[in-house]
């Protein structure tokens, strides 16, 4: 009989890969590819990694540019109306929250958004701006990478 001590400090052979990173032959465990040093290497981490430069690229060019430079298929755009389409109206602030952006930015999204006929803008009884979905476009199976990693975090 194994003992649980016994299995936790002999590892399965199977279980045991070298790194796939040239030079690097460090161990890995449960069948990984790469090491913790070389995991950018992996093909998902790239396009991960892709993803969220491209969309920190778009916010910037939005910060500078304002509502104008807003691309309605970019990651954040698309965000913002999954985040609409899922819970309905919302103010600036409660998306600047929820995507984790400056007010700022979330508001030039909106109004971004809202000139090209996507949201309708209005305003609370605060004096809050509101946004709220025109059309019903975004696709719910196939969510933003930058929403698939806050999932799994």
């Amino acid at each position: 009989m194994v003992r649980v001590r016994d299995r936790l400090e002999t590892p399965n052979c199977r279980d045991v890969v070298r790194c796939f990173a040239n030079g690097c032959d460090e161990r890995t465990r449960d069948g990984k590819p790469y090491c913790p040093e070389h995991v950018e290497h992996h093909p998902y981490v790239r396009e991960l990694q892709a993803a969220l430069s491209q969309q920190r690229g778009e916010i910037d060019r939005v910060e500078r540019r304002g509502a104008g430079a807003v691309d309605p298929g970019g990651l954040t755009a698309t965000e913002m109306l999954l985040q609409l389409r899922l819970y309905g109206d919302r103010t600036v602030e409660r998306l600047s929250r929820d995507l984790q952006l400056p007010v700022e930015v979330v508001a030039a999204y909106a109004r971004g958004l809202a000139r090209q006929g996507r949201v309708s803008l209005s305003h609370t009884r605060r004096g809050h701006l509101q946004v709220a979905l025109l059309t019903t476009e975004v696709c719910v199976s196939d969510p933003p990478a930058s929403a698939r990693l806050r999932k799994s975090s």
